[in-house]
């Protein structure tokens, strides 16, 4: 008769791992509570495993394996967060747990936070972590850290997703954005990470810091509409503006004078600021959208994209 396989070295093989996997989904109660006893010892051995990752993560949902791995993972969870396979054991172990074995593990990175965001699997652990606790330290280490933060690709990841749940449960996300308003803000308004932050905070924040951001882009809604990054700002600028402000811009644009008229020839043929005149034309009344169709088409050529405009408002 052949030796039985401990539990741990079949899930460190490619084929063991996926058998054991289909098989801890079909174990009674009591054949579960054996197979995590065994496995306990290794599970924080395996977490980091490119086969018995796998493993873990499915037994994390499993309440007989919560304990044990909550334990295994105590004390580990920046090094692991950083680590291709134990983040995403990790993640799995923050979803599943119970909520105040979560916030525990969570705990761990206080003071870790703009470590952890700028690490490629860090920054996924950072936004599970705060989606399923809300731990303010994340949104106050956040807050401290935004101009690095914004200005990487991972970081701004962990601004988008933290301020959207922060916002969507209703916690105070004033002070980030007031980071991001004090920072740089027309430089990350055009930056290729940065611009998805600056959309982010347009999105969530208070009315007087939304006002304050306008102040600021608005006057400048002209040049970020000439880049690629800048015109995404451009145009949510344009969705989030008042009517008053949105009729300054349209003045700019389509009122006859030689600076209204260079800047809608500018818009009209630049890839990305064509969008955005797309964009404030969706806003305007039929009337003044008339008027203001009738210029595109005299300024219509084969250099531009009149033609485009036009069809996308017909």
């Amino acid at each position: 008769r052949s030796q039985r396989v401990p539990l741990a070295s079949l899930a460190k093989e490619q084929t063991g791992s996926r058998r054991l996997q289909a098989e801890l989904l079909r174990m009674s109660d009591a054949q579960l509570q054996c197979a995590c006893e065994e496995l306990a010892p290794y599970l924080l051995e395996l977490s980091t495993h490119q086969f018995g990752n796998y493993v873990v993560s499915k037994l994390a949902v499993r309440p007989q394996a919560q304990l044990p791995l909550f334990c295994a993972l105590q004390g580990s969870v920046v090094r692991l967060l950083k680590h291709p396979q134990g983040s995403r054991v990790v993640q799995a172990a923050i979803a599943a747990l119970p909520v105040q074995d979560a916030k525990t593990l969570v705990q761990e990175l206080d003071r870790h936070v703009l470590e952890c965001a700028l690490d490629t699997h860090g920054s996924w652990g950072v936004c599970i972590g705060y989606k399923h606790t809300h731990a303010p330290f994340i949104l106050e280490q956040m807050a401290k850290h935004m101009p690095a933060l914004c200005t990487q690709q991972h970081g701004v990841r962990v601004v988008q997703q933290v301020l959207h749940e922060a916002a969507a449960v209703g916690m105070d996300i004033s002070p980030t954005c007031t980071a991001l308003i004090d920072g740089e803000l027309s430089y990350l308004a055009a930056h290729p990470f940065g611009n998805y932050a600056v959309q982010a905070a347009l999105r969530h924040c208070s009315d007087a810091q939304r006002e304050a951001m306008l102040s600021v882009l608005l006057p400048r809604l002209r040049a970020l509409s000439g880049s690629k990054h800048g015109s995404n700002v451009a145009e949510m600028l344009l969705m989030r503006a008042r009517a008053a402000q949105v009729e300054q811009v349209r003045n700019q644009i389509f009122e006859p004078s030689s600076a209204s008229g260079e800047q809608l020839r500018e818009l009209m043929a630049s890839p990305f600021g064509n969008y955005v005149l797309q964009a404030l034309l969706r806003l305007l009344d039929p009337e003044k959208r008339a008027a203001a169709l009738r210029l595109i088409e005299a300024e219509t050529a084969d250099g531009n994209f009149g033609r485009a405009i036009l069809s996308a408002a017909q």
